[in-house]
């Protein structure tokens, strides 16, 4: 655990100058030549996440997508002569829609929660909804032209979250997701994914002292893909992808007592294996089902776990006969 000194990005994350970077992200990107323009329809068995990395692969005009994934990890670490497992779940569903081919509305509403125990004992057990993220990205190259795949975009991070849970700081948040992937075109693909956000002023609950802070969180995952399978059934299109990932997350938090508050900043790392298989329809209806097994690389992470994901894309062809 460690602290921030001193935050260099402060000068340029108040919240006039956020808000007036994202008008003028979406205003570039919406009078941009290439955003009129559609492109040749990629593939909609490409996934657009791993488990833990994200992808840059948006979403085709009038298609949505569906992601849900479930997590449970446990660990368990010595106190005081007895042993103390803890556990962390969760959940979350994400929506995806494709304004165009290049550009792509996110809706995210997550659930989380947390228990501790000693033998038969529970010290402590909770679960409640998170902060509700709404985001827009934009594909700003790919690889039909340019040496990879490269997605950016701004979100709105939604206190949506239980405070007296620990899943929110009651405060709106903004963020910057970007992703970039490499496929060389053979068995094997990369992805990593980068997420920065901040909360500009938030204080300690119940605290006396009411200084706010800005607290800053990063998360960082790459991915390597493997295509073990990819067969064409009739009219249908099965494939396996095997995933090895790496993932890496910065998040500050403030502590404290009646007297004093302090901003703290926690750094937790991971490897993950998975595998998903995916069913591609005649009708471009594509199904997803995936599993990953996190492995906690620090003593602050859960020591090992499982992910479950599940994906549903359907393409809408409006005034289709």
């Amino acid at each position: 655990m460690g602290h921030i000194l001193f935050d260099p990005l402060r000068p340029f994350l108040w919240p006039g100058r956020i808000w007036l970077a994202l008008a003028l992200f979406l205003a570039a990107t919406a009078l941009s030549p290439a955003a009129a323009a559609e492109d040749q329809p990629q593939e909609p068995e490409e996934p657009d996440f791993a488990f833990i990395a994200g992808g840059p692969y948006t979403q085709r005009k009038n298609s949505i997508q569906s992601i849900s994934a479930s997590q449970y990890g446990r660990r368990r670490s010595n106190l005081g002569g007895s042993t103390l497992e803890h556990a962390e779940f969760g959940t979350l569903l994400r929506t995806e829609w494709g304004l165009t081919d290049r550009w792509e509305l996110d809706f995210i509403v997550p659930a989380e929660g947390g228990r501790d125990r000693i033998g038969p004992v529970r010290l402590d057990s909770s679960f409640a909804l998170g902060d509700s993220v709404l985001g827009t990205r934009y594909r700003l190259l790919q690889e039909s032209r340019a040496p990879l795949t490269l997605t950016m975009g701004p979100q709105l991070i939604i206190p949506t979250g239980s405070v007296a849970s620990g899943t929110s700081f009651g405060q709106t948040g903004v963020a910057w997701d970007m992703s970039a992937a490499k496929d060389w075109g053979g068995p094997v693909f990369l992805y990593t994914s980068l997420n920065y956000s901040i909360f500009p002023s938030v204080r300690l609950p119940r605290a006396a002292a009411r200084t706010a802070f800005p607290l800053h969180n990063i998360f960082w995952g790459t991915a390597l893909g493997l295509r073990p399978l990819e067969k064409d059934h009739g009219s249908s299109h099965h494939d396996l992808h095997a995933f090895l990932e790496f993932g890496v997350g910065i998040e500050q938090d403030l502590t404290g007592d009646s007297t004093a508050v302090r901003r703290v900043t926690d750094v937790h790392t991971l490897i993950s294996p998975g595998i998903r298989y995916g069913l591609l329809k005649h009708n471009d209806d594509l199904y997803e089902l995936g599993v990953s097994f996190p492995v906690g690389l620090d003593r602050g992470t859960p020591r090992y776990g499982i992910i479950l994901q599940l994906q549903f894309e359907h393409v809408f062809r409006f005034g289709a006969g």
